[in-house]
């Protein structure tokens, strides 16, 4: 018995679940191979969605439920990605970082579009936290998420490229490739 309980305090800790991303899908009309006959797929619509479907381990076959949704704004979901993606090669401190991390740490660096969370730790005192806020477009109003591109830009101004200005910032975005491998 003893035995046993010592095995379990060993055991491995969890690994840290990580949030649930949307994956964008776009319909294509397909020839079935095995029917020949003309359906409507739904086929991944960029690398950055195909990864996420292998990373989930989504396989040809498999069934899934789904709740679709018409993003809002896919160009802009995408220059914000590929902000990420130039922080990442620009910045050392975000070398290694995929563009949703780099994203999500700007965010919070800069306290833009992010709720506050409180702690009482009793004698030492009441501490808070800043939790980003979901950027998903299809949640996000236009307004919000124009709040977050010039708050996260600032930032950007204020603590790296103080040189640039948010138009300039955006000319490097869009000089970016539209996707990364």
């Amino acid at each position: 018995m003893a035995e046993a309980l010592s095995v379990q305090a060993q055991a491995k800790p969890k690994k840290a679940k990580r949030a649930n991303r949307p994956i964008y899908f776009e319909f294509k009309r397909m020839v079935d191979p095995e029917t020949g006959e003309v359906r409507l797929a739904l086929l991944a619509d960029s690398d950055i969605d195909k990864y996420l479907l292998k990373e989930r381990g989504y396989r040809e076959g498999d069934k899934v439920r789904a709740e679709l949704k018409q993003p809002r704004d896919l160009v802009k979901h995408r220059r914000v990605h590929r902000l990420g993606q130039l922080v990442a090669r620009s910045l050392d401190k975000f070398q290694g970082m995929d563009a949703h991390s780099v994203i999500k740490k700007l965010q919070g660096d800069a306290g833009v579009c992010c709720q506050e969370e409180f702690f009482d730790l009793g004698s030492l005192g009441r501490v808070s936290r800043q939790i980003p806020e979901s950027l998903a477009f299809d949640e996000m109003p236009e307004e919000r998420f124009l709040e977050f591109w010039r708050g996260i830009c600032q930032h950007l101004i204020a603590s790296y490229w103080p040189n640039l200005d948010e138009d300039q910032i955006d000319e490097m975005v869009q000089m970016m490739p539209a996707e990364m491998t």
